[in-house]
């Protein structure tokens, strides 16, 4: 396995340690991500940055947010950490997180734009001493919730490099918007980003992820499968189970046909498909019919199409299984992820901007198709329509267990690789 070399900044790579070591203690669920972007705020707005957030960011509540409990909790612990009179938590009221911060180059040129994702996950972190967070320090503080995804890595690297463009904006030309989006996890950020009036001005746009591949490599051009998520209810008639079996219309009979049909659902030839059932659940005694069951399920394909096919397929097999047993039933959409081509003459620069700064050719790969999602989807997709450019990196590294797992982790040295590449990119305009 080809290494990856060190960054050649030291003083960087301290600097971005500890900033990811900070923000890994205190990791936030999807929209409730109110202390991490506070924090974010306050330094982008001192480094110069025009900073957005809250209210004036979004034009109407998030669409799948969390229940009440979990974010009332993220609320009071995001106050308790903030003190007293912070400016920027009450603006996002109502699950309203993220930010966008701007910055004005030397003199006229392309704008760019680079998305980070800021949320984590609903997993306990590994006390292990196996485990580098546990070992040296900085495992998450908050219960229950780990950066088990490397989001916390991908923040730190957008703010490493607004440092740098703000300590050298006399160097360069033009417009950056940096787009530090919440919800990823959920895929309902990226769709409302994707809305924002700063990516209708991008005209050259990126955004990476951390490990995947678990091994070292730069990809250029790494796309990722669509996925379509819903939430399920069926509805029946609840009857005695033994005195008048009947009467009854059993919706766990028909939800569990519907599982059984799902997962026998044929796959499409034209690309990678998949279906998974996540969540089940029946409320109800051992000895009654079951009246309501609810479900979430997932389609995903290789590009939108596949994807769209899977979900009507699955559509129909709900909807049979409910015909079978008497039962209504009715779906929602709980999330989407979009499947979109990135620009190959964007990912070329980025080649080229890599092999320029001393990245070895060996680590170097042009592209990747994901087999998991990932909401930038929307953004790019915007941008591309709108006659910009962009694209979506993969920094490869081993990850300890794996995403989303207890263990996750990655190699730190990576950071300052991904900060070094997307300043030169900005600072070499004409790109």
């Amino acid at each position: 396995m080809s290494e990856l070399p060190p960054c050649p900044d030291r003083d960087l790579m301290l600097e971005l340690s500890e900033t990811r070591r900070r923000f890994h203690r205190t990791p936030e669920l999807s929209w409730t991500e109110y202390l991490t972007t506070a924090r974010l705020c306050e330094e982008l707005e001192a480094l110069g940055y025009t900073v957005q957030w809250g209210d004036a960011l979004y034009r109407e509540p998030p669409g799948n947010p969390p229940d009440s409990d979990t974010d009332r909790a993220a609320w009071e612990r995001a106050e308790r950490a903030l003190g007293a009179g912070n400016r920027y938590l009450p603006g996002m009221r109502g699950n309203r997180t993220g930010l966008v911060a701007t910055l004005e180059g030397g003199g006229p040129g392309r704008v760019y734009g680079l998305r980070f994702d800021i949320d984590a996950l609903p997993i306990n972190e590994s006390p292990e001493m196996g485990h580098r967070p546990a070992a040296e320090g900085f495992a998450s503080e908050h219960a229950g919730i780990m950066h088990a995804c490397g989001h916390d890595g991908h923040l730190t690297i957008g703010l490493g490099l607004a440092r740098r463009l703000a300590a050298s904006r006399d160097r360069w030309n033009g417009r950056v918007h940096l787009f530090f989006q919440p919800a990823e996890e959920v895929a309902g950020g990226g769709a409302v980003f994707a809305g924002l009036p700063q990516l209708a001005e991008v005209e050259r746009f990126l955004t990476l992820h951390l490990g995947i591949l678990d091994r070292y490599r730069i990809v250029f051009d790494a796309t990722w499968i669509a996925a379509r998520i819903y939430d399920v209810v069926f509805r029946g008639r609840a009857s005695h189970a033994g005195n008048a079996p009947q009467d009854g219309r059993n919706a766990l009979l028909a939800a569990c046909q519907a599982v059984q049909g799902l997962y026998a659902l044929p796959r499409h030839s034209g690309g990678m498909s998949r279906v998974n059932v996540g969540r089940f659940r029946s409320d109800n005694a051992q000895n009654v019919i079951a009246d309501e069951v609810r479900l979430r399920y997932e389609v995903r394909g290789a590009d939108n199409a596949i994807c769209d096919f899977m979900a009507d397929a699955a559509e129909q097999v709900l909807d049979g299984a409910a015909r079978m047993n008497g039962v209504a039933w009715e779906k929602s959409v709980f999330a989407e992820f979009s499947s979109y081509p990135n620009s190959r003459d964007l990912a070329a620069s980025v080649a080229a901007t890599a092999l320029a700064l001393g990245l070895p050719e060996a680590l170097l790969q042009d592209s990747f198709l994901v087999s998991a999602s990932e909401d930038a989807g929307f953004l790019i997709q915007k941008v591309r329509e709108q006659g910009g450019q962009a694209t979506h990196l993969i920094l490869g590294s081993p990850v300890g267990g794996g995403h989303h797992s207890p263990t996750f982790d990655f190699d730190e040295e990576l950071l300052g690789w991904g900060v070094l590449l997307f300043e030169s990119l900005v600072l070499n305009n004409d790109t």
